[in-house]
């Protein structure tokens, strides 16, 4: 995913968790939006389980589905060295799971 990419996928979706958070409601966790992109559409699965779990919702079912998850592992920055297994370690289970890798604090607003 290159930087352009990453933006905008990084601005739809931080728009949807601030969203969320004012407001939450399992209705809005339900409808899975569709992405061209393989890897923000398993970014987006972990972060609805991420907000699911975290307001102890129901995780909807959509979120398991195959094509949710990648074969390959995919950071979301560019990371060299120990610090893409520092991210690797610290990344919560929802993100890891779907060879997703964002370290720990990818949903944390201010």
């Amino acid at each position: 995913m290159d930087r352009k990419e990453y933006g905008i996928l990084w601005n739809k979706i931080i728009r949807f968790v601030d969203d969320f958070r004012r407001n939450p409601s399992e209705d809005k966790l339900k409808e899975p939006v569709e992405f061209t992109n393989d890897i923000a559409g398993a970014f987006y699965a972990g972060v609805i389980v991420e907000l699911a779990n975290e307001q102890n919702m129901a995780v909807p079912q959509w979120v398991f589905q195959k094509k949710y998850f990648l074969s390959e592992p995919a950071f979301l920055t560019e990371l060299r060295g120990e610090y893409k297994i520092f991210v690797a370690l610290e990344t919560p289970l929802a993100f890891k799971v779907r060879n997703i890798f964002v370290g720990a604090d990818t949903l944390f607003r201010c």
